[in-house]
């Protein structure tokens, strides 16, 4: 007995002393007073020892008391993140409100795995619709779709999230047992099919739906679509033509194919989608009328879309050309773009473009003090939240740390973020850099083009990433197509392997000597050459035949490709800033 009350005494003693220890561990860092001051600020040199110590309490090898936890929770960066990512998980195991700490932790650096222990603490502290709002945001986690589950959280919520992510097959699978008891499902299901283009599939719920409720233009539009797409035109003719507005697009589309002209026009006018207003307007120039025409584009550049930009442009001319007084609002459109301004004769106004003045932001400096001390997901964290936070000013800074790191697409992607926010000359330069500079001097020497031209072809084919091949098959700097490549090595006397065209020397040689072989073909005209590049010389041969393709004011609207007409004024605009930038 006596042995027994020893050994429950020396229990019960370990178990205060492991309690005392733990309790009292900071003690092992008596400086952490003068290392953190009471508003949560140290030096920059200390931020080594701190994170370190940090890492080590989320570990569970140091103990660090709340009092410092708190103070240093204030801070916007890696150090912060991880105060309150401790403060959170422990709160949570004490059961007190650990929600203020886990909402910092999110706001500067959101991860699915703190965001569902934030679920999973909301819905144990009976905060359920909160709990459910961060499931969602998971979603399509199979983790956070079983937690909704367990929630009983209606499936219409669910489907409406997976539809908003995109996630058409997690939906079909989610729904599939669903569908026989509740066809109120059935709306979703079908959509996810159709989606992940099972259109022989879809059709059977799509009709039933249809049937059910006629005047569902959603359900009508993706039935229509999915006759069309398995070759029974005839029928989805008949579908679009019921769902008024929201079938008229792909009712003109197989109406202009049937070359039903007027019904094609009257089918695409009656839509207040701008692709489809863009239909009608280019119909109705081919076939003379130009006043209705005119009346059709000023419909359009009301629309913030793709083609609001094309239509000013074609509102401007067919104003001219008819003497009405209605180049105002075009005009107004058309001086955000060099290029456009170009066509019209006009220059763009590049002196209000500003200088900006900037410094290296903070957060870059710790970002490489981290790297430096083999803290490499820390600095990734540092990173990660000084982007989140940053100024424009900052991003700027960012495309030149980038750059200095020669990670030419990420500063890019800066540059033009940095524009997002305000225009500057330093926006542009990051955004249209000069990468691969003395092979593409060369090779611009060589076949007589201006280098721009070719800098403002790479940048639009892909971003100078020389390693990218695109879902069609196109491969590095210039996107050659293989076929093409292969064509050229012949011209060029040379043997080559499709792979060999991710080798930024050949890529920027080959795609200069098409560029030439383009501008050749086409007497100079850079519209043409750009949008043979894209779009294949056949069709702009094509282009340059039809009723709106005769000249040269006219061509770009003659272009039936969305994409080739996008690209030849990327490409132009690109042109122009890289002739404002380096040619003055």
């Amino acid at each position: 007995m006596r042995v027994k009350l020893l050994i429950g005494f020396f229990v019960i003693l370990c178990a205060f002393g492991i309690l005392f220890y733990y309790h009292n561990k900071d003690q092992n860092h008596p400086y952490l007073d003068e290392l953190i001051l009471d508003n949560g600020q140290y030096e920059t040199e200390d931020a080594v020892e701190i994170i370190k110590l940090l890492l080590d309490a989320q570990a569970g090898r140091e103990h660090i008391r709340d009092q410092y936890l708190l103070k240093l929770s204030q801070n916007k960066n890696a150090i912060g993140y991880y105060a309150n990512l401790i403060l959170a998980s422990r709160y949570d195991i004490r059961n007190n409100d650990a929600e203020e700490f886990y909402t910092n932790a999110l706001n500067l650096n959101p991860t699915n795995d703190v965001r569902f222990n934030f679920a999973s603490f909301l819905a144990k502290k009976g905060k359920t619709s909160d709990a459910i709002e961060e499931y969602l945001n998971i979603l399509p986690e199979n983790r956070a779709l079983q937690a909704l589950i367990s929630l009983e959280v209606d499936a219409n919520i669910i489907c409406t999230t997976l539809i908003e992510k995109r996630s058409w097959k997690t939906i079909e699978e989610f729904l599939a047992p669903k569908i026989q008891s509740d066809p109120l499902l059935m709306k979703y299901y079908a959509r996810a099919l159709f989606e992940q283009e099972e259109y022989t599939k879809a059709i059977p719920f799509l009709e039933d739906l249809y049937n059910l409720d006629p005047d569902d233009s959603d359900v009508g539009w993706w039935y229509g679509r999915s006759l069309e797409l398995t070759e029974q035109a005839e029928r989805a003719k008949e579908i679009y033509s019921s769902i008024g507005t929201r079938g008229a697009y792909r009712l003109g589309v197989l109406l202009e194919r049937n070359q039903q002209t007027n019904a094609a026009i009257e089918a695409y006018r009656s839509s207040d989608e701008a692709i489809s207003l863009w239909r009608a307007g280019r119909m109705q120039e081919e076939s003379g009328m130009t006043s209705k025409a005119l009346e059709t584009y000023l419909e359009i550049i009301e629309i913030e879309s793709a083609y609001k930009d094309d239509a000013a442009y074609r509102a401007y001319i067919l104003s001219n050309r008819l003497g009405r007084n209605a180049t105002d609002k075009p005009l107004e459109i058309l001086s955000e773009h060099p290029s456009w301004m170009k066509r019209i004769g006009k220059e763009y106004n590049w002196d209000s473009i500003p200088v900006v003045d900037y410094n290296k932001p903070e957060f870059l400096e710790m970002v490489e003090l981290y790297e430096a001390n083999g803290l490499e997901n820390v600095s990734n964290i540092e990173l990660s939240i000084g982007s989140r936070l940053a100024t424009v000013e900052d991003k700027l800074a960012l495309g030149d740390w980038y750059l200095e790191k020669e990670d030419v697409y990420w500063s890019v992607i800066w540059g033009l973020r940095s524009l997002m926010d305000e225009p500057s000359r330093r926006g542009y330069e990051l955004s249209h850099p000069r990468p691969y500079e003395d092979l593409v001097l060369e090779a611009a020497e060589k076949y007589n083009i201006d280098a721009n031209l070719i800098w403002a072809v790479m940048r639009e084919e892909s971003f100078y990433r020389h390693d990218v091949t695109s879902w069609a098959g196109a491969i590095g700097l210039m996107q050659i197509m293989p076929a093409t490549g292969q064509d050229i090595a012949s011209r060029l006397n040379k043997t080559i392997k499709d792979s060999d065209l991710l080798n930024p020397e050949i890529n920027i040689n080959f795609g200069a000597f098409y560029i030439r072989s383009m501008l050749d073909m086409f007497s100079g005209d850079i519209d043409k050459a750009m949008a043979a590049y894209n779009g294949g010389p056949g069709n702009v041969s094509r282009w340059n035949n039809s009723p709106l393709g005769t000249t040269k004011e006219d061509f770009p609207t003659a272009i039936t490709f969305f994409e080739t007409q996008e690209y030849i004024t990327k490409v132009k605009n690109s042109y122009k800033i890289y002739n404002w930038l380096y040619n003055d």
